[in-house]
């Protein structure tokens, strides 16, 4: 069976489909900055680069145009969707409005031991991935951690427009030269946030969470705002 194992970013041979390997892949290029706003990419000239098939390619990325974070050209190709300031702060207006009140639900209704324990092991996860500069493990495991949150409510269109929304935000600002001050930051407050939520503590959770996007929001905002590309995003928050 064909695998992306000798393609870029090492493969994800685990994944369940050779569209789903070819969708993290191209997701991760996207990301990192592998991929540029600036130029096509064509559905065979990728399939080379990944070593397989056209056709799980070509699935792959209108699966993640599907997603706003490609845009089909006619006859060409995709390119990576572009992200303006005025976008970025689009999107976290409704993070906000989304994630505040949610995470308050969540701290108000309580979890149970069984499903803390959950969380508290993915925000491990991000911490050390985070502390070891891992970006695309880092990512991975931020956004698993804060979906399978807002997971808990039962509502899995919120948590998959809560994922979708976490995706575009990340189109600028990253590439080899991860900042793990920043990085390292942001995970240890996942362990504040559960804290909050062990305590039915809606105010102290609605607060941490606010101050988590808010403070993301001013770091890619400064890079957008700045002109920065991928892999040069400022730690100045």
């Amino acid at each position: 069976m064909e695998t992306l194992q000798d393609g870029p970013l090492g493969g994800l041979v685990s994944a369940p489909s050779l569209r789903e390997q070819a969708r993290q892949v191209i997701r991760g290029m996207i990301i990192t900055g592998q991929m540029q706003p600036d130029q096509l990419y064509s559905v065979p000239r990728l399939a080379a680069d990944l070593r397989v098939s056209a056709t799980p390619v070509r699935e792959a990325l209108l699966d993640l145009e599907r997603e706003g974070l490609l845009e089909a050209v006619r006859n060409r190709g995709f390119r990576v969707v572009s992200l303006s300031l005025h976008e970025l702060n689009d999107i976290f207006a409704i993070r906000l409005l989304l994630e505040v009140p949610s995470v308050g639900d969540i701290a108000q209704d309580g979890l149970s031991t069984e499903r803390l324990h959950e969380l508290h092991q993915l925000a491990e996860v991000t911490l050390q991935t985070a502390e070891a500069g891992d970006l695309i493990a880092f990512l991975d495991a931020d956004l698993k951690f804060h979906v399978q949150l807002i997971a808990t409510l039962g509502n899995p269109c919120l948590a998959k427009l809560v994922e979708t929304l976490r995706d575009r935000v990340r189109l600028h600002g990253f590439a080899s030269g991860s900042p793990r001050e920043f990085l390292t930051r942001s995970a240890k407050e996942h362990f504040k946030l559960l804290d909050y939520i062990s305590r039915r503590d809606r105010s102290g959770a609605e607060a941490t969470i606010r101050q988590h996007l808010e403070r993301s929001r001013g770091v890619w905002g400064d890079n957008i705002a700045h002109g920065a590309n991928a892999g040069t995003l400022n730690d100045s928050s």
